[in-house]
């Protein structure tokens, strides 16, 4: 620790004595008492608890939770009290996000890890399967509907399209090669190792293929905030093909969900199955074109009159094309609305990266998350898999996802990237999360009740419980290794400017990008989504 040292000189000179400030700075090893090093954890450890006006918002909002759960009775009557079905669905997805955002603030895990065990964790200790229940079957899958349709229009608002064009080779590649080589990976190794069919290995593979940006795009912008990566944009390019990679997935799955369970001629669900993506692209386009122009832009209500209206253009669609069988155009359709008017809105003053309507989905998702993945850990019946089963799940998942790694840091490289930043690249390509979530039980609700075999049924169940440890596995590892690796893989250029900030996150980042996250999260987390 560098130490100053004042010394004052007094000499005799002819004029008089002069006094001479002199600062001598050294460097000496400073002991710390044991009482002080207690003193200094405790504040470190007090820094992690809310401050006021978190505590006023928590009161809010668990004042709010009470009201709506009182009133609630005068529906549900006895459902929604201790014992029935609608108490414990509620009471599920509380503790997972007070769980979640509690794991969050003591360690570097994103908080639908925490979210997730929850669930599994509930299910394991639960005497009863609340989703046997048909009125809690059909919210959880109604939910499902919605999920999407938020998460789809989060994501494209904040597409920075300049970089894309400008970096089009390099974020369409990592957005697409990796998730190819990992589908077909799945696919073989769920054949060799568990006995999957080809047809359902691709089809979970198209799941697990896709990557998670919202879980690392925090921590790689927090890496850019201090100065590491700023030379080749590393969190532009992490936010870009993340998203990219989302919007890939979306089409291909519709492609193959649709090729395999849609009740028609093979060749015939394949071409219907592909047009699909093309109505999707028209159908999005025309939107956006719509919420451009209604309502008028220097409306005062122009951002929440937009809102209301891409979620309930995307909602609609979404159960139109379920019940038409086309596949993945709701997904393409609600991508291209979204990223579509947000250039547009660009050209008229609102931002690109923090319009209001962005703001709006932001929040959505704060509420919508503790849903999705408590509800989805809920459906990882560990009684039912054996260790032998569990083994090769956990093989099948990691070796894929190796080779998918392997892949993307070759792509990387090849787009002249450092070894250190591709394989920075390939890590935050890790963690497996909000689609798979979305997804965890399409492969049940998707088989036909009338003509699939028990073995059907055994796989479309092992499905889920493939997709949720995926979930649990890869997130947390994901997350543990961005944190711990991205300083020592980003090198620091000082001679290039800090960056743009990324689309995805507002300018409220920091070194406790951890610690702001209290019950409706502030500004600055809500942003990190």
């Amino acid at each position: 620790m560098a130490m100053a040292n004042y010394r004052v000189n007094d000499d005799d000179s002819p004029e008089g004595k002069t006094s001479v400030l002199t600062y001598d700075t050294s460097f000496s090893q400073t002991n710390r008492s044991p009482k002080s090093k207690a003193k200094l954890l405790c504040i470190k450890l007090c820094s992690t608890f809310p401050f006021v006006p978190e505590l006023k918002q928590y009161v809010g909002v668990i004042t709010c939770g009470l009201l709506l759960w009182g009133s609630s009775w005068f529906l549900f009557e006895d459902d929604v009290l201790p014992g029935g079905y609608l108490f414990e669905m509620g009471a599920l997805v509380v503790s997972g996000y007070s769980f979640g955002h509690t794991l969050e603030r003591f360690t570097t895990l994103n908080p639908v890890v925490g979210m997730t065990l929850v669930g599994v964790t509930w299910r394991y200790f639960s005497s009863t399967n609340f989703l046997k229940n048909p009125i809690a079957d059909s919210i959880d899958f109604h939910l499902r509907r919605i999920y999407p349709v938020i998460i789809l229009t989060k994501g494209p608002l904040t597409w920075n399209w300049q970089y894309i064009k400008n970096n089009s080779i390099k974020v369409f590649s990592l957005a697409t090669l990796p998730w190819i080589v990992e589908c077909l990976s799945t696919a073989v190794l769920t054949h060799l190792l568990l006995g999957f069919p080809w047809h359902w290995g691709i089809h979970l593979g198209s799941i697990l293929s896709s990557v998670s940006p919202a879980l690392i795009v925090p921590t790689t912008v927090a890496l850019s905030s201090k100065g590491l990566g700023l030379k080749n944009q590393i969190a532009l390019l992490v936010a870009n093909a993340g998203g990219l990679d989302t919007a890939f997935t979306e089409g291909m799955f519709g492609i193959i969900n649709s090729a395999i369970f849609y009740p028609s001629e093979p060749v015939y669900r394949i071409v219907k199955a592909i047009l699909a993506i093309f109505v999707g692209i028209g159908l999005g386009s025309v939107w956006a074109i719509f919420v451009d122009y209604i309502p008028d832009h220097k409306d005062f209500y122009a951002p929440t009159v937009r809102s209301l209206l891409i979620f309930a253009g995307g909602l609609f669609i979404t159960y139109v094309s379920g019940y038409l069988g086309w596949g993945g155009s709701s997904g393409v359709a609600i991508m291209i609305c979204a990223g579509s008017a947000a250039t547009r809105w660009a050209r008229r003053d609102w931002p690109l990266n923090n319009n209001p309507v962005s703001e709006v989905y932001k929040l959505l998702w704060t509420i919508f998350e503790p849903m999705l993945f408590s509800l989805s850990g809920y459906f990882l019946e560990v009684s039912q898999i054996t260790v032998q089963e569990f083994g090769l799940i956990v093989a099948c998942i990691f070796s894929a996802l190796f080779i998918r790694m392997i892949t993307a840091l070759l792509v990387a490289l090849v787009n002249n990237l450092t070894f250190k930043e591709s394989l920075f690249i390939a890590i935050t390509w890790m963690p497996k999360a909000i689609v798979e979530a979305v997804l965890v039980r399409v492969a049940v609700d998707s088989l036909p009740s009338d003509s699939a075999t028990a073995h059907d049924k055994w796989i479309a169940t092992h499905h889920s419980k493939i997709i949720v440890i995926a979930i649990i596995f890869t997130s947390t590892l994901g997350s543990v290794l961005t944190t711990a690796l991205g300083p020592i893989l980003l090198s620091r250029d000082t001679k290039v400017a800090p960056m743009e900030e990324p689309q995805t996150l507002s300018s409220c980042q920091g070194d406790d990008i951890a610690r702001t996250n209290n019950i409706l999260k502030s500004p600055c987390r809500i942003e990190q989504l």
